[in-house]
C-alpha cells in the first residue's frame, strides 16, 4: 500500500514539475514551449509505448521511408568503395623502403620550407609507384642486367615493363573517371537530395510529436475552464503543420526514389571499368606472343651453346 502511494506521489510530482517547467518556458517564447512539449510527448510515448495514442503516418509515407533508407545505404556503400580510387597504390602494398623514402622526402621538404622561409614547400617527387602495374614496370626495369638489354630475358623484361606501364596509365585514367563521374556525383546526391529528404523526415517527427502533445492536452482540458478554445486552436494549428510536413517530406522522398542518378552512376562505373579492362586485355594480348617468341629464342640459344 505504501509503495503504491509513493508511486502515485512520484507521478504527481513529475506532472507538477512538467507543468511548472512549461510555465517557466513561456516567457522564452512559443518555440521553447513547443520544444518542451515535443520532448515531454516523446518521453511519454517511450514510457507508455503500448498504450500511447500516437498518430499513424500514411502507408505510402512508410513505404517511401523504407525505399529512401535502402537508396541511402547503397549510396553510402558505393561512396566508401569508390573512394578507394582517390588513394594512391590502393591495389598493392608498397615496399617499405619506398614508403619510408617518400616520408623522409616529405619531412625534408617541410624542414627546407621552414628554414629558408620559402613561400611554399618543395613538393618531393614520390618514388612509390601509383599502381601495381607501375610497380611491376619499375621492378622489371630494375631487374635488367646492364649490357644484356638485347638478350631474351632483358628484352622480355623491357617489353613487360612497357606493357605494365601502359596498363598502369590506363588504370589511373579509370580511377580519375570513376572519381569524377561516380564518386563525386554520389557524394552530391547524399549531401543534397537524400539529406533534404532525411531532414524533412525529422521535421515530420517533430511535427507529429507536437500534434500528439496538443491532442493529449486537449483531452485533459476541463469543460468550462475557459481554456477549451485556446487548446482547440493549438491542436488545429499543430495538425496543419503536421500535414504540411508530411506532404513536404513525401515530395522530397519521391524525388530521391524517382531519381535516375543512381542508375546513371552505376552505368558510368561499369563503363569506366570495361574501358580499362578492354585496354589492359589488348596490351597483354599483344605482349604474350612477344614473350612466347623470346622464350623460344632463349631455348634455342641454350641448345646451341
Amino acid at each position: 500500500m505504501t509503495s503504491s502511494l509513493n508511486t502515485k506521489a512520484s507521478v504527481q510530482n513529475i506532472r507538477e514539475a512538467a507543468s511548472l517547467a512549461a510555465e517557466r518556458l513561456k516567457p522564452l517564447g512559443s518555440s521553447a514551449v513547443q520544444r518542451f512539449s515535443m520532448v515531454s510527448q516523446y518521453a511519454k510515448e517511450k514510457m507508455n509505448a503500448a498504450s500511447a495514442d500516437v498518430t499513424e503516418l500514411p502507408p505510402k509515407y512508410r513505404e517511401l521511408e523504407e525505399r529512401v533508407d535502402r537508396i541511402k545505404a547503397q549510396h553510402e556503400a558505393f561512396l566508401k568503395l569508390t573512394g578507394n580510387y582517390s588513394r594512391k597504390h590502393y591495389d598493392y602494398v608498397p615496399v617499405f623502403s619506398e614508403t619510408a623514402k617518400d616520408v623522409v622526402s616529405t619531412v625534408s621538404a617541410g624542414w627546407t620550407h621552414l628554414i629558408t622561409g620559402s613561400t611554399s614547400p618543395t613538393s618531393p617527387s614520390s618514388d612509390v609507384p601509383p599502381s601495381l602495374s607501375h610497380a611491376y614496370a619499375k621492378a622489371a626495369r630494375a631487374s635488367i642486367v646492364p649490357g644484356e638489354e638485347t638478350e631474351p630475358m632483358g628484352a622480355a623484361l623491357s617489353a613487360f615493363a612497357k606493357a605494365q606501364e601502359a596498363v598502369g596509365e590506363a588504370r589511373l585514367q579509370m580511377d580519375a573517371e570513376i572519381i569524377n563521374r561516380v564518386h563525386e556525383p554520389t557524394a552530391t546526391t547524399l549531401n543534397q537530395t537524400i539529406a533534404h529528404a532525411i531532414r524533412a523526415r525529422r521535421t515530420v517527427t517533430n511535427a507529429r510529436l507536437t500534434y500528439d502533445a496538443a491532442r493529449s492536452k486537449m483531452k485533459t482540458v476541463k469543460a468550462g475552464s475557459g481554456h477549451e478554445e485556446a487548446a482547440r486552436i493549438e491542436m488545429e494549428s499543430a495538425e496543419d503543420a503536421f500535414v504540411a510536413a508530411v506532404d513536404d517530406a513525401m515530395g522530397k522522398m519521391t524525388l530521391v526514389v524517382e531519381s535516375s542518378e543512381p542508375l546513371k552512376n552505376l552505368a558510368d562505373l561499369v563503363a569506366a571499368q570495361a574501358k580499362y579492362f578492354k585496354e589492359a586485355n589488348a596490351i597483354f594480348s599483344a605482349l604474350l606472343p612477344e614473350i612466347d617468341e623470346l622464350q623460344v629464342t632463349n631455348e634455342a640459344l641454350k641448345r646451341s651453346a
